[in-house]
């Protein structure tokens, strides 16, 4: 459990809860136990909650998995009470990390994080993770225009797995942000309330939240278009490649026919074996001069 406090607002920080810690937040602010329960373990789904002195709300911050080279959820809780602002996490999130240590290091930027509101403090820190979200999505940009670079190079059988692997980690980061448009609307309609004498300022601020997960919202929506269209594209050529490929043999096989029936024919007795030899040749250059002159090879 970390702690920051400064100008009467204090952020708590709480990465994988045990029951002392729920225990404190139950003697502490009076938690309901249905939140409570739905910390440990985490609920798996996002919400927004409203209570008499605080709101409860889950969402999921998108993390790239390097080794599984797809994009996992990870939970985030959120507590907000008047002058208090808990969040609650079972596995480390970089950007929460990252931030608490610029309020610790940087005072100037603790004077502005903790300025006014603990629904202020939040939109500092939904700020930092949509901007996290944001330089998530470089590796999908990167990974999609490498695939569209090797896609004429003649590798469409190895991009099949490629492909499948980056349309897979858009989807789960489509699936982990999707949610934060419900989150942060409800917060700019209803969540003001909570803070009546700011109501209007942070009307403001959440209303930013929005535009920032609509950018980020756009960009994944661009990269989903991109990646189904590559994935057409590249089926096409494949299907071309195959089409190619099956074409040349059934070809090859008019081609031989004649020659084949010739010698069946004939048995290919030793005595005959130049007449058969060149009524094969004359044949088979017959037949490949006639699938030219049609554009067939």
């Amino acid at each position: 459990m970390k702690t920051i406090t400064e100008n009467g607002l204090t952020w708590t920080d709480i990465e994988r809860p045990n029951k002392k810690d729920l225990e404190w937040l139950k003697n502490n602010f009076n938690i309901h136990t249905i939140v409570l329960d739905e910390l440990i373990p985490a609920s798996q789904r996002e919400k927004v909650e409203y209570f008499d002195n605080y709101m409860f709300l889950a969402m999921h911050v998108p993390v790239f998995h390097q080794a599984k080279k797809t994009t996992k959820p990870i939970e985030l809780d959120f507590l907000i009470a008047e002058n208090q602002l808990i969040t609650i996490h079972n596995e480390s999130i970089e950007p929460l990390r990252d931030l608490m240590k610029k309020c610790e290091n940087k005072s100037d930027f603790k004077s502005k994080c903790f300025g006014s509101t603990s629904g202020h403090l939040f939109y500092w820190v939904s700020e930092e993770l949509l901007n996290f979200a944001e330089r998530q999505l470089v590796h999908i940009g990167k990974n999609i225009n490498r695939i569209e670079d090797n896609m004429f190079r003649g590798m469409e059988r190895e991009l099949i797995k490629e492909l499948l692997i980056v349309k897979r980690d858009v989807l789960d980061f489509r699936i982990a942000i999707r949610p934060l448009n419900r989150i942060f609307n409800s917060l700019a309609n209803r969540g003001i309330n909570f803070w009546p004498e700011k109501s209007a300022d942070l009307k403001i601020y959440f209303n930013d939240l929005i535009s920032d997960y609509e950018r980020i919202w756009n960009e994944v929506d661009n990269y989903t278009g991109t990646i189904n269209a590559l994935e057409d594209t590249h089926a096409n050529l494949l299907s071309n490649k195959t089409n190619t490929i099956i074409r040349t043999f059934t070809m090859l096989s008019f081609i031989t026919f004649p020659a084949m029936l010739v010698a069946a024919i004939t048995q290919m007795n030793p005595a005959d074996f130049w007449i058969v030899a060149i009524t094969v040749f004359f044949t088979s250059t017959f037949m490949w001069i006639y699938f030219k002159t049609k554009k067939w090879l």
